[in-house]
């Protein structure tokens, strides 16, 4: 089975299910789920890069310390990635669903008020909240993968795909 590494993950997700592009992967530890939607020419790994350093910790951390959870993690080709964490599921009915059932099952009921569009959402109780950050801006301008980007703030980010001027900061 094929293992999902991620940074500062306690446990280890496996593949589920075989699709190549939208992939279901499980922490049966936790009994977590993380579902992942890749759009365009997007794939898992550039979802998994694409992503501020505040909103990926805040992932790890809420996955490393709840249990039942099912990620929806997806990306837009030229855009960062974008989750919402679905708390309270039953993922052992869930783990054995294909991808489109797992979404339909975890978004049917929940209010999204005012959510809709948000970049990192939370549903509890089948509402729908936004997670938000002090999110760093970034100089705009032309540049190539692998070059570095310094911030206003003074951070450094690298470019990970083509004029996408967002990635993980350095520590």
């Amino acid at each position: 089975m094929k293992e999902l590494e991620l940074r500062n993950l306690e446990n280890t997700f496996y593949k589920q299910d075989k699709n190549r592009k939208y992939s279901v992967y499980l922490d049966s530890i936790n009994s977590n789920l993380i579902v992942f939607s890749p759009y365009d020419d997007c794939d898992i790994d550039s979802i998994c890069c694409g992503i501020n350093n505040q909103a990926y910790s805040h992932l790890i951390k809420t996955l490393n310390n709840n249990r039942n959870l099912v990620v929806s993690w997806s990306q837009v080709s030229g855009t960062t990635s974008d989750y919402t964490i679905y708390y309270n599921q039953n993922v052992s009915e869930l783990k054995t669903k294909a991808y489109k059932e797992i979404l339909n099952l975890i978004y049917t009921g929940v209010n999204y008020n005012n959510c809709c569009g948000m970049k990192y959402q939370q549903v509890q109780n089948n509402v729908a909240s936004a997670i938000k950050f002090n999110i760093d801006s970034c100089i705009f301008q032309e540049v190539k993968i692998g070059d570095k980007v310094q911030t206003q703030d003074g951070n450094i980010v690298i470019v990970t795909n083509e004029n996408v001027h967002i990635s993980e900061y350095l520590n």
